[in-house]
Order: C-alpha cells, then sequence, then structure tokens
C-alpha cells in the first residue's frame, strides 16, 4: 500500500508509515482521498485552469457577438438612414446606442427623431452628444433646429415660459439675432421693435420693415401682411412723413421666394420696382421676375438646368416679348456662355475662385467689343463682399431708374445679408438697403 501522506510503499495493515511517521489508523485517515495531497492540489489547480478556459472563452464569444450585433444594429440604421426610413433607423440605432456604440450612432439617432418630429427624444440624444460633438455642424443645426420647433409648440400652447428655455437654448448654440429678437418678442408681450423701428410678431416674421441709412434714419418703410400659412401676401411702403402708401405687392409668396423692393423718391411721391426671386427643391434659381408699381412685368428671367442640376440655359424676355437667351456648356464650373439677342452673338466668360465661387464675368461683342464685365469679391468668410460693374452696352440691361452703377458692397452677419450701399462711377452712393428675413431686400435710390 501506499502511504497517503507521503506517498511511500508500505506493508498493507501497518498502523505508522516507516518513511514519515504519521499515523494510519482509521481516525487519522478520515477526510483524506487515496492521492497524496500535493497531487490533489495539482488536480485542483488543472481542474481551476480549465475552467478559467472556458470562462475567458465564453467571456470573449459574447463580447465578439455583442459588438457584432452593435455592429450590425449601426450599419442597418445607417442603411436606413441614407434610405431615409427614419422609423427603421431610429429602431436600430437605438439598439446600437443601448449597447454601447460610439457617439456617431447617438448623433444618427437624434437626426432620426428630429426628422420624424419626435422633438422631446431629439433634443435629449442631442443634449447627450452635443459635448462630444459641439463642432459638428449637422449634429448644431440639428440641436438648434430642435430647440426652434419645440419653441413653437409651446408658443402655440401659450406656454411662454417653456418656449422661452428652448430660445435661449437655439441662441446659445446659433447666436442668431433672429432667435434673440424672437425672445424679446414673448418678453414683450407678442411683438419687438428694434432701434430701427422694424416691428416683429412671434414668428419672429417683420410686420413693419424699415430700410434705414448708415446712421440709423428712416428712408422708408414697408408694412407686410401674412396669410393663413405664415406667407406673406400684400405689403404697403410708404416714405416717412407721407401721407401715401402704396400697395405694391399682392403676390402667392411661399418658402420658396423672395423679393427685392427698390424704390425711388421724388418728392413725397415715388415709384418702385419688385423683383421676385423662386428657387427650385435644390435652392437653385428657377425664375426671377420683375414688376413695376402697376404690377406690370418688366423682365422675366427663366432659368434651366440639365439632370446633373448644373445650369444650362437662361431666357430673359421683356414686357413687349423681346427675348434674349444664355447658353451654358451644362457643366459644374462653365468657362463661357453664348448670349443671343436679335441678329447679335455675345460671348461671356467667366473666371472661379479657389472655392468654386463665380469671380468675374466678361461679356464681349465679336470677342472684341467689351460691353459688361463684373468683378466679385468675396470676405474670409466666403460671404459676399462686393461687386464692381462696368456695363458699356449690355442688350437688355434690366430697367431701372439710376440703374447705371459701378460697385455695390454687401454687410454680412453670421453669414447672414444684412445691408448693402450701392455706388455710381463717381463713387456717390446711390442707393441704400437692407435685408429683411422671410422677404428680401429692400432698396432705395437716391438718383444722385
Amino acid at each position: 500500500m501506499k502511504c497517503p501522506y507521503c506517498g511511500a510503499e508500505i506493508e498493507d495493515g501497518s498502523k505508522f508509515c516507516t518513511n514519515c511517521g504519521k499515523s494510519l489508523e482509521d481516525d487519522d485517515l478520515l477526510g483524506l482521498g487515496d492521492e497524496p495531497p500535493k497531487k490533489s492540489m495539482e488536480k485542483a489547480m488543472r481542474i481551476l485552469v480549465i475552467a478559467a478556459a472556458i470562462l475567458a472563452t465564453v467571456i470573449i464569444a459574447v463580447t465578439l457577438g455583442v459588438r457584432s450585433f452593435i455592429q450590425r444594429e449601426y450599419q442597418k440604421g445607417v442603411e436606413a438612414y441614407e434610405n431615409q426610413n427614419y422609423e427603421a433607423a431610429a429602431s436600430a440605432l437605438k439598439h446600437a446606442v443601448r449597447w454601447g456604440h460610439n457617439e456617431q450612432a447617438h448623433a444618427l439617432l437624434a437626426h432620426s427623431y428630429y426628422r420624424l418630429g419626435r422633438l422631446d427624444e431629439a433634443y435629449a440624444a442631442y443634449e447627450a452628444v452635443y459635448e462630444t460633438m459641439s463642432e459638428d455642424p449637422e449634429v448644431v443645426s440639428g440641436y438648434a433646429g430642435t430647440c426652434e420647433k419645440l419653441a413653437g409648440k409651446y408658443i402655440s400652447e401659450d406656454d411662454m415660459e417653456k418656449a422661452v428655455v428652448y430660445l435661449k437654448k437655439e441662441y446659445e448654440l446659433t447666436e442668431d439675432e433672429r432667435v434673440a429678437r424672437r425672445i424679446k418678442a414673448i418678453e414683450g408681450g407678442g411683438s419687438y421693435i428694434d432701434e430701427h423701428g422694424n416691428v416683429y410678431n412671434l414668428a419672429v416674421q417683420p410686420e413693419t420693415a424699415v430700410c434705414y441709412d448708415e446712421s440709423g434714419k428712416e428712408l422708408y418703410h414697408v408694412e407686410l401682411v401674412y396669410g393663413p400659412q405664415g406667407q406673406w401676401q400684400t405689403a404697403k411702403a410708404a416714405l416717412p412723413g407721407a401721407d401715401k402708401k402704396t400697395v405694391f405687392g399682392t403676390f402667392d409668396w411661399n418658402e420658396s421666394a423672395q423679393l427685392e423692393l427698390s424704390v425711388y423718391p421724388d418728392g413725397n411721391e415715388f415709384s418702385w420696382i419688385s423683383e421676385k426671386q423662386e428657387y427650385n427643391s435644390d435652392s437653385r434659381v428657377k425664375k426671377i421676375t420683375s414688376l413695376s408699381e402697376a404690377s406690370r412685368q418688366i423682365l422675366t428671367f427663366d432659368y434651366s438646368h440639365n439632370s446633373k442640376g448644373f445650369l444650362e440655359k437662361e431666357t430673359v424676355t421683356s414686357n413687349d416679348g423681346e427675348t434674349m437667351k444664355i447658353e451654358f456648356t451644362g457643366e459644374q464650373y462653365p468657362d463661357h456662355a453664348v448670349i443671343y439677342y436679335k441678329d447679335d452673338k455675345y460671348i461671356a466668360v467667366l473666371t472661379y475662385n479657389a472655392d468654386g465661387k463665380i469671380e468675374s464675368v466678361t461679356v464681349t461683342k465679336n470677342l472684341i467689343q467689351t460691353v459688361y464685365k463684373e468683378i466679385i469679391v468675396y470676405s474670409d468668410d466666403g460671404s459676399l463682399q462686393e461687386v464692381t460693374v462696368k456695363n458699356s452696352g449690355m442688350p437688355m440691361s434690366l430697367w431701372k431708374p439710376y440703374g447705371s452703377y459701378s460697385r455695390t458692397v454687401t454687410e454680412y452677419s453670421a453669414h447672414q445679408p444684412v445691408s448693402r450701399t450701392v455706388y455710381n462711377e463717381a463713387g456717390n452712393v446711390i442707393a441704400r438697403g437692407c435685408y429683411v428675413d422671410g422677404c428680401g431686400w429692400l432698396m432705395m435710390y437716391t438718383g444722385s
């Protein structure tokens, strides 16, 4: 037999081990197995190692499975979002976010909620992801848009306290003065009057828009009337101190159209020209219509684009049916265009800056005589800063009193147009104007 303590060979029935001296009585052997302690421990260690290996394998398998599930849900969410199936996108991205996917999934989930109109969920998602993605313009835009829609919801429910909370967050995100005016309109009991006399309602629509010079002096003002859907329908223009108000437009205006109103004073009387600019779904100019105070059409500009969305043709038509056609190459950045007017042909040469914006347009007759030149200057942030024009006989120039000018300077704030000054060739100011959100430009020509 073997000693249960040291494993030495001893005679059967021995009461003591002749090798280690341990007692082999039955009472002393209780709890001992047939193997020595050292070997029992080794066996136990082997079992523990095997168990640990199995557990690690299970953990790795589960982890890989979860990661695979998260990635699949994320990809499903991305594909659904790109296909504009925002309900499916939100469902898949919610799973991905719940199991720990990165902030990209969280941001996409917020965008999906926003497009579904689930504004409270969108707000919570944007709030969670904004700290790490505050430099992402799409996150900022979606977050601000959610705040604006929530504010509008609470304004319609007459809960101005909650509306102001969301508007203040929107202003924090955008620093948009339009939002600041809306807050002031709420705090003012329904309207806000700025330092120039512009009156804004709760929707930040100007009910009275003032055209003023650089000193803040009023040149003229326009009273605007809106339709049931919030689109403005009619307007009345008046010079300061004058009794006469002229209704200069009753149009089917909508979100895809803007106006430029040019007023030409003569004592207490004035005439005006309005220019309606219409856009297609991808924000390209589709049509411009110029009207006189009697709503008589002066000129119409029609634009057509090819299947790639690039400008292909422009047609200018006068009120008596006279036309001028301009044909482009149908490329993203055409280097020239051909102009047909009566029996004459003109060539327009275009140049661009590094950002792909038009830098100059030169129109020649027979490639020799320059009849029109336009030079465009942009500011560092890419916004329009100055346009210089030399017009020496361009056919069918847009008719405007005092329409001969050499340059126009546009001032911007936060990438939004604010004011415009027009100079003649002698360097004198012949027109000033301001930009009105939701309407367009208000210009006043001095005639000097």
